[in-house]
């Protein structure tokens, strides 16, 4: 079986680098003889939402350090060519993500309000895509450790969703899981829960039980619960999450990383330390394999964190899981 899902993230690796490979043709290239194609490709760089598409397949597999360089190039681009707002808004948006993703939150920040400020003009100050940039932005600020801020950037996002969709709307469920772990990063467990069980309802639902969104949230809310010290309840959520990443991901990829540091700490909490040690290790060496230096930094932190715990206490304070996979 782990042979079977190492294919197919090679398989998908493959696809992606095929994709991207593609997309370079098709913004250079015509249908015409071969030398034809090449002296096309030679005049005519990438456009920006090319480039900004091209990013976004990097972007999915959480290669942020190979989608930055393109979506930077896409947003110089679409400055100096003077495209429209919109598409200006949406390389700007796309580069705070990617920013985020490094924990270069200063960029991020900065980036994404010009987004925001570009989106508000280019549609209306309530319009539902400001509200999914105002969860970026929220991020951000949540990685900051600026609670206050974040929590009024998702109360705005909520406000505009509200305005446009009915409260028990399916769309709802995404914004519901990020409130869901802000609340958990400030300590806010009981309320945490709240959010997280319609959010993990709403999501499972709407997506479907083994989509990989539906595994997020579910890791997610795995970490709340063992903050809470409910640990069957935490396995029962992080084994779930934890097939469906692999099946998608593949078993030693970074992007898994995070569930690996949930199981270690139920296992920590059962009094398993060898398996604990394990899955350690086991995030160590694929987020090394990654590249982050960034990353590897906040992995580290969250190992000594872990092992700092005795299963005494274990659960009797909450611990903020940086995300590892970046």
């Amino acid at each position: 079986m782990t042979k079977t899902r190492e294919f197919f993230s090679r398989y998908n690796r493959l696809i992606l680098s095929a994709l991207i490979f593609s997309f370079i043709l098709l913004a250079g290239c015509s249908p015409a003889s071969n030398d034809t194609a090449k002296a096309s490709v030679r005049r005519k760089d990438p456009s920006c939402k090319t480039l900004r598409v091209m990013a976004r397949a990097y972007m999915s597999f959480g290669e942020y350090g190979k989608a930055r360089p393109l979506a930077e190039q896409a947003l110089a681009q679409a400055r100096q060519s003077g495209v429209e707002d919109s598409e200006l808004s949406m390389c700007l948006l796309d580069l705070a993500y990617i920013y985020n993703g490094q924990k270069n939150f200063r960029d991020a920040e900065e980036t994404c309000r010009l987004g925001i400020d570009l989106q508000k003009k280019v549609y209306y100050d309530n319009h539902p895509y400001v509200a999914y940039s105002l969860r970026t932005l929220s991020s951000i600020y949540s990685g900051q450790g600026k609670y206050q801020q974040a929590e009024g950037a998702m109360e705005e996002a909520f406000a505009i969703m509200r305005q446009n969709h009915p409260a028990d709307d399916p769309v709802m469920g995404p914004f519901e899981a990020d409130m869901a772990g802000l609340l958990a990063a400030e300590g806010k467990l009981a309320e945490a829960e709240e959010y997280f069980t319609k959010a993990y309802t709403s999501i499972s639902d709407s997506f479907g039980p083994d989509h990989l969104y539906t595994a997020t949230v579910a890791g997610s809310f795995a970490e709340l619960c063992a903050q809470q010290g409910n640990f069957d309840k935490a396995q029962a959520l992080i084994d779930k999450s934890q097939s469906i990443q692999e099946r998608v991901y593949g078993s030693d990829n970074h992007l898994v990383a995070p569930v690996w540091l949930t199981k270690a700490k139920i296992c920590r909490a059962k009094g398993d330390f060898a398996q604990a040690e394990k899955l350690l290790e086991k995030a160590r060496t694929a987020v090394q394999k990654s590249g982050s230096f960034a990353a590897l930094v906040s992995l580290e932190k969250n190992i000594e964190t872990i092992r700092t715990y005795q299963p005494a206490v274990f659960g009797s304070a909450p611990v903020k899981l940086a995300d590892s996979s970046t």
